[in-house]
């Protein structure tokens, strides 16, 4: 991830009410203990930081590995990957695509507003 986007997205996510870690290989956030109403309490979420971030739009998020809400969320599992030490299984969750979100725009929208989008997102069934 560059400096410039690095520095965007440690700002945004300064002005999110939740816990979050920013980690690289691969560019993505975490964001801890997200709330659900899809029979777990809660959940962690990962979302990738895109390549040419922010005029990229945020799109997608990843649960982890064996999560009971792998084929309960809105969107279809795909690949699978290692980040942070834990193994992750990418959902095909397009909130600013089509999915109900407002269309990305890259100054209002970012980390800080994909919050919100997530905690919708965890709890409506497919």
């Amino acid at each position: 991830m560059t400096a410039e986007i690095k520095v965007r997205v440690t700002r945004e996510l300064e002005e999110v009410s939740w816990k979050t870690k920013l980690i690289e290989t691969p560019d993505a956030v975490i964001y801890l203990g997200l709330p659900s109403t899809l029979g777990v309490a809660s959940s962690d979420v990962l979302v990738h930081v895109p390549g040419g971030y922010a005029q990229s739009m945020l799109d997608g998020a990843c649960l982890p590995q064996g999560s009971p809400l792998i084929g309960v969320v809105k969107g279809q599992p795909s690949n699978e990957f290692v980040a942070d030490g834990r193994s992750w299984v990418c959902i095909s969750y397009h909130p600013h695509n089509g999915g109900g979100a407002p269309g990305w725009d890259p100054t209002r929208h970012g980390f800080h507003t994909y919050l919100d989008e997530l905690v919708s997102w965890l709890s409506i069934r497919r």
